[in-house]
């Protein structure tokens, strides 16, 4: 029984990835260049030289990170709709990945290099799979913005297959946002990242 799941669950995988190819390949880049543009910020921000803190005085506050990265990532989901408008639109894509990209390199830069062993845990635990997790759900929503299937409209309403479809990834993607953030966070203690 779970080897026919394990079967059908790769084949899906794998339809997914064929017929989106080129907009997981192109958001993968996106957000890659956004993570070396983050990690050469931080970098260059400090001059190389990061602060230590101690644990003590680590600022912590699963709530206000947990809001911040709700209010980022609906503006993210926000402008992948926005992008599937039309052709000229479409070059916004961009804009969600390099920044989720860049957020990610500079926090992890920032985490390792000032908050050292706290740091560490808090990038792995919360921070690391919140933008991986937030990352794959994009490129989901952004595949299905991008489709064909999803330019027609709905023949009861008026709100497009698409425009559902995203609010739903983007339900999934704050449900996760709140286990990582209030309900770990709140156990691990969130670290509100400074470089300075």
């Amino acid at each position: 029984m779970s080897t026919l799941r394990t079967r059908m669950i790769t084949s899906s995988l794998l339809t997914f990835f064929d017929k989106h190819k080129k907009v997981i390949i192109s958001t993968s880049v996106l957000f890659i260049i956004g993570i070396v543009i983050g990690i050469v910020y931080a970098y260059r921000a400090v001059d190389g030289s990061f602060e230590r803190v101690v644990r003590s005085e680590v600022e912590t506050g699963a709530a206000k990170v947990f809001f911040i990265s709700l209010l980022s990532i609906m503006g993210g989901y926000i402008v992948i709709l926005i992008s599937g408008i039309n052709n000229k639109t479409v070059f916004l894509i961009c804009i969600p990945f390099i920044l989720l990209g860049f957020f990610l390199g500079k926090f992890s830069c920032a985490l390792i290099c000032r908050f050292e062993g706290f740091g560490v845990l808090n990038f792995i635990v919360i921070y690391l799979p919140f933008f991986l997790i937030t990352f794959v759900l994009m490129m989901i929503a952004t595949a299905n913005v991008l489709s064909a299937g999803c330019t027609d409209y709905c023949e009861n309403s008026s709100l497009r297959p698409s425009f559902i479809r995203t609010l739903k990834i983007f339900g999934i993607n704050a449900g996760c946002s709140l286990v990582l953030f209030l309900i770990i966070g709140s156990m691990t203690g969130v670290i509100i990242v400074t470089l300075f």
